[in-house]
């Protein structure tokens, strides 16, 4: 008996929701071909499965966008030279700030000695401004490498949101049925259809403004290292030659200078080491002494004793 009577008040729920469907359709007008349907969605008590209608029917639109309509995430990696390393990195934290972007995380290395030191950004900077930002980057230091990528999210946008607005209908719609309930177990069926909604649709928030971060701040990655000279921006015979001859004499004059560094900042581990290696010599040549000494005195010594035996036999 129970068991038809849930099966009765579920019924009456499915009619309730049904007619309530139908009559705010006919309502606002909606149209049967966005292939959206809700009645039946709602009438079956389950969340639509991500993508159901609006992909297809979203398609068309997005075919005829312009470029500046998509939902692009920029991505942008700089690899810098420079001679004057706390001028660069003065300069270009203030022109991010200048662009209104931010420093999203960095990291600073200074190994100290002859040892140059790195520096990483990982920058933020509004999508509009992006182009400005890295040309005058260019003219703060030497870029030695960049590349950029570009991430067309579109489809998955307009899909997200068409889907996000259809979960939201569905939760205005259930809502309406819930003031309308009497029944504690009708009230309890959709107040947990209303949570799983909520939370769809929290979830979906969450994820498109993500999206709109990404797309309205695009990346820079920018890692700067300092060195002796600048390398040339020209691929002429001339600069690699200059370049090139460059290259060796600093490679001699840094050859020649950490060897005496080397040797001064060793010097005391090296004086241990030469005075252990003439302690060693010097036994190893009284060690020699003895043995030659004891050796000719064994030789001496049988010599002598076959003589003695003959002078007795006579």
């Amino acid at each position: 008996m129970k068991i038809m009577k849930r099966k009765s008040r579920n019924l009456l729920i499915l009619f309730l929701i049904t007619a309530l469907v139908l009559s705010g359709c006919g309502a606002k007008g909606y149209d049967s071909a966005s292939g959206e349907t809700e009645a039946a969605q709602i009438a079956d008590a389950s969340i639509p499965e991500e993508g159901a209608g609006e992909g297809n029917s979203s398609s068309p639109e997005i075919s005829g966008q312009d470029l500046s309509s998509r939902k692009l995430i920029k991505t942008v990696s700089l690899t810098m030279e420079t001679r004057t390393f706390d001028t660069l990195k003065k300069q270009l934290e203030d022109s991010i700030a200048s662009f209104g972007g931010y420093v999203e995380q960095s990291s600073y290395d200074a190994p100290g000695g002859q040892s140059y030191r790195y520096y990483y950004l990982c920058v933020r900077i509004p999508s509009e401004h992006l182009d400005d930002f890295v040309n005058k980057a260019g003219k703060l230091g030497t870029i030695t490498n960049q590349s950029e990528s570009v991430q067309d999210v579109t489809l998955d946008y307009v899909d997200k949101t068409a889907y996000k607005d259809s979960l939201r209908t569905e939760y205005e719609r259930v809502m309406e049925l819930l003031e309308q309930a009497k029944d504690l177990e009708q009230i309890l069926a959709l107040e947990s259809k209303l949570s799983d909604l909520r939370y769809e649709i929290n979830s979906y928030e969450s994820q498109l403004r993500t999206y709109d971060n990404q797309i309205d701040y695009s990346t820079v990655n920018i890692n700067i290292r300092e060195v002796e000279y600048e390398k040339e921006t020209s691929d002429t015979v001339g600069s690699r030659i200059k370049g090139g001859f460059r290259n060796s004499l600093y490679g001699v004059r840094d050859f020649f200078v950490n060897s005496f560094v080397f040797l001064v900042s060793n010097l005391p581990v090296l004086v241990l080491f030469a005075a252990a290696a003439a302690l060693a010599v010097l036994f190893l040549k009284k060690g020699r002494k003895r043995f030659r000494k004891k050796a000719l005195k064994d030789e001496n010594g049988s010599r002598e004793v076959p003589e003695k035996k003959e002078t007795s036999e006579e």
